[in-house]
């Protein structure tokens, strides 16, 4: 066993706060990260709202998979202390805005996870353990296979969106089409829980204004895109080499999902970053 003392590095790791916990533990994680190809990187100063049709941004996969292989430190709990602001005032309906990022100075990022094939029992263990919320984008199928493991998923916050019922690139379809198959998702999560998601993302993050109309005229009030991403355990950036205050952090329900969520503890721990749920900085009109 190494005898080698903690490194100025780990021990602010230690100290820094994960999800809504403050880590106190030491933990030896270690997140690669790499050069992530996107689309187009967003200012770090607002909010992007895209009311054209958006590209479709995509990822460059490491190689190699850099898995966690020690526990991580148990959390503590904190009170909540944000957000402070801004909150985004969006709107009740018309064409919503596509949103990749939050402008805030609030040491805050937002977790979202798409489609919904594999399950893993422990994500939902890994989240309420250290009291992560979580935003999700689902589709018919896999939803309706297991709605009671994305609600196990959300219990310590977030919300159950639609991702479309059958994951179909939209921009092909036409306005009616795509209404369907973006309300009608919704429609089915609001079978399954009380309140059913306010937000929206795109397969494969493409849209464009009709896409915006459609979800804005079923009680969606904003498309979300991403500004970074988990694959392989690791995190990767559209800008720089770190997150960003505000950034939406987008994964998917693969088998790589329980290695995602430790890597993103681990970078927001390093950082001073709090996981945090998104529908406080995006609220349903009159709730904000």
């Amino acid at each position: 066993m190494s005898t080698q003392r903690p490194t100025k590095r780990s021990r602010a790791a230690i100290a820094a706060l994960a999800g809504v916990a403050t880590v106190t533990a030491g933990a030896m994680f270690i997140t690669s990260r790499t050069g992530s190809s996107f689309g187009r990187a967003d200012s770090a100063d607002s909010i992007e709202l895209i009311t054209a049709t958006t590209e479709a941004e995509t990822t460059t996969l490491p190689s190699t998979t850099l898995a966690p292989t020690t526990t991580l430190p148990p959390p503590t709990t904190t009170t909540k202390a944000w957000p402070k602001g801004p909150v985004l005032t969006i709107p009740a309906a018309g064409a919503v805005p596509v949103i990749s990022r939050i402008a805030t100075a609030d040491p805050v990022v937002f977790l979202t996870i798409d489609d919904g094939y594999i399950r893993d029992p422990r994500v939902p263990e890994l989240l309420a353990q250290f009291k992560i919320p979580a935003t999700l984008f689902v589709n018919q199928g896999p939803y309706l296979a297991d709605p009671d493991y994305f609600a196990r998923v959300t219990a310590s916050g977030g919300s159950i969106n639609s991702h479309t019922k059958s994951h179909r690139l939209l921009t092909k379809l036409s306005a009616s089409a795509q209404r369907a198959e973006i309300c009608g998702m919704r429609d089915i999560i609001g079978q399954h829980v009380f309140v059913p998601g306010h937000l929206f993302r795109a397969p494969f993050g493409v849209s464009n204004t009709a896409t915006q109309t459609a979800a804005g005229s079923c009680g969606i009030n904003a498309v979300l895109s991403w500004h970074a991403t988990l694959n392989d355990g690791r995190v990767q950036y559209q800008q720089g080499d770190q997150l960003q205050p505000g950034d939406i952090v987008l994964t998917h329900f693969r088998d790589d999902l329980y290695d995602n969520i430790r890597a993103l503890i681990w970078q927001s721990a390093i950082q001073g970053l709090t996981i945090a749920p998104i529908e406080d900085y995006l609220p349903l009109p009159g709730d904000g």
